[in-house]
């Protein structure tokens, strides 16, 4: 019960990060925070393993990987950094579809705003405060990397999972 909560908070947070992104071409450094310190009350509830440290690895380079992609002016610093705190959720095996749903979703969402930027009527467009109906605006992509943690989470599942198991030295005896 405990864990669907969070589970479902951590959910709420990356909305209203989404939200925010598609409104300002902003996120917060609040989101980032709670999706992190969401973390903390997650591994206490379910446990802590002994293989949580792949957690760490993947939060240092998807933020490694983040600054490269920032230094190239490919995304902003809050995109960055959403995509850190979501990395910590997940281990190696996890990190792979976790990834593969946020490209999709990128993809995706970048086909859906550039037929809507061209759908909706210029007088629209002009007297609206929305940032994503810039013409030539930049992709809100912290929109994917939501909707790719989300599934994630619900599909692939977070580590530590919550499942005991035993240790792979311990099982062969």
């Amino acid at each position: 019960m405990i864990k669907d909560m969070i589970l479902l908070a951590v959910s709420f947070v990356l909305i209203a990060a989404a939200v925010e992104d598609m409104a300002r071409l902003r996120i917060s450094n609040l989101f980032p925070m709670l999706v992190i310190g969401l973390y903390v009350p997650w591994v206490a509830v379910v446990g802590w393993e002994n293989d949580i440290w792949h957690n760490g690895v993947v939060f240092l380079g998807a933020f490694a990987l983040g600054c490269s992609l920032f230094a190239l002016r490919w995304m902003g610093g809050g995109d960055i950094k959403l995509f850190s705190a979501c990395a910590l959720w997940f281990d190696w095996p996890a990190a792979v579809p976790w990834v593969i749903y946020i490209t999709v979703g990128g993809g995706v969402l970048a086909l859906v705003i550039m037929a809507a930027r061209r759908m909706v009527p210029e007088s629209v467009r002009s007297n609206s405060n929305i940032a994503i109906f810039a013409a030539n605006g930049p992709i809100p992509y912290g929109v994917a990397i939501a909707f790719g943690t989300i599934m994630a989470l619900y599909l692939v599942g977070p580590n530590p999972s919550g499942m005991a198991r035993l240790p792979d030295f311990v099982r062969s005896l």
